[in-house]
């Protein structure tokens, strides 16, 4: 199986059965190209299958092939035993694979059908091809504020990486990776909204943050109710929790302050009103590093939710 892969073009390397780590080093993201050619000699392969490792899983190596490119793998996983439910904009996910479907519904692209492997663990691996032009891909482990994180539950194996082919039997769990896509399906290149997710862009430079309705005047010029001072003041203590929000609650944070003045927006929707909301947000989620695109959208969620539960607690 190992020497299949290799004459496919795609490096491999010699996994443990029992925890799948790398039984030889050299391969990492800083790799020279001299040191992963070793990766992809027959002849070295042949010796580690017939030798010291020839009870290893076939790992493949990601990121580069023999042609300089390779292979990007995205790792849809289960959540694991006693994890909380996924909030927010993930709410309903119950698995990796329920993440990129939703993040296809949101980009108006349909599931990318490519090789595919099912894992013992019962997620899935979607193999495709590393862009032909660009930088490559590399490696992420569930959310973050930054390309090629794209969701939580998803991990991403690029340049530096490798995953267990299909073939391999995992002992710890009894079950063995399994193709789950047709045979004759090779990895695919990756879609374009799929990719526009994965690879890092230019970071934006930071807006100012905009002026925020005054708590004495309404915006029609008359002096400003209760209602909308109070507005008024959430929206500017919304938009400094978002933009002061540590890395890991960024993305939490700005649902949770969407949602929290859509409930409010019915109290005074001179200040409250979408478009301010959204630019306020909108600014104020740059400025702590998030990515537009993404920042759009879970402001329009929390906004939708908050303005939902509203109804449904006046009702």
């Amino acid at each position: 199986m190992a020497l299949t892969w290799v004459s496919r073009g795609f490096p491999v390397i010699p996994c443990s059965r029992t925890d799948k780590g790398a039984l030889v080093p050299g391969f990492g993201r800083d790799a020279a190209p001299e040191q992963l050619e070793r990766f992809s000699d027959p002849e070295q392969v042949r010796a580690w299958w017939s030798g010291r490792f020839k009870r290893a899983h076939v790992g493949l190596l990601t990121g580069r092939g023999s042609d300089g490119r390779g292979l990007v793998v995205v790792d849809c996983d289960m959540p694991k035993a006693g994890a909380q439910p996924l909030e927010g904009r993930w709410s309903g996910c119950h698995g990796g694979t329920d993440v990129l479907e939703l993040l296809a519904q949101e980009a108006g692209a349909d599931w990318p059908e490519t090789y595919s492997v099912l894992t013992p663990s019962g997620g899935l691996h979607l193999y495709f091809q590393q862009p032909a032009d660009g930088p490559l891909i590399g490696c992420a482990t569930g959310e973050g504020p930054t390309a090629p994180h794209i969701g939580p539950l998803v991990d991403v194996r690029g340049v530096g990486g490798y995953v267990i082919a299909a073939g391999s039997y995992s002992t710890a769990q009894g079950r063995m990776y399994e193709r789950a896509s047709a045979p004759e399906l090779r990895p695919q290149p990756l879609p374009g909204w799929l990719l526009e997710l994965l690879r890092p862009s230019a970071p934006p430079s930071a807006p100012p943050r905009p002026a925020t309705p005054t708590c004495l005047y309404s915006p029609t010029g008359r002096r400003a109710t209760r209602e909308e001072r109070a507005a008024a003041g959430a929206l500017e203590h919304s938009v400094s929790r978002v933009e002061n929000a540590s890395e890991g609650e960024r993305n939490r944070q700005l649902f949770a302050a969407a949602r929290w003045l859509g409930e409010l927006h019915s109290t005074a929707p001179a200040v409250l009103d979408e478009t301010t909301v959204r630019e306020q947000l909108l600014a104020a989620a740059l400025r702590s590093g998030q990515r537009e695109r993404e920042a759009l959208r879970t402001i329009g969620s929390g906004w939708n939710r908050g303005l939902a539960d509203h109804g449904a607690g006046a009702a």
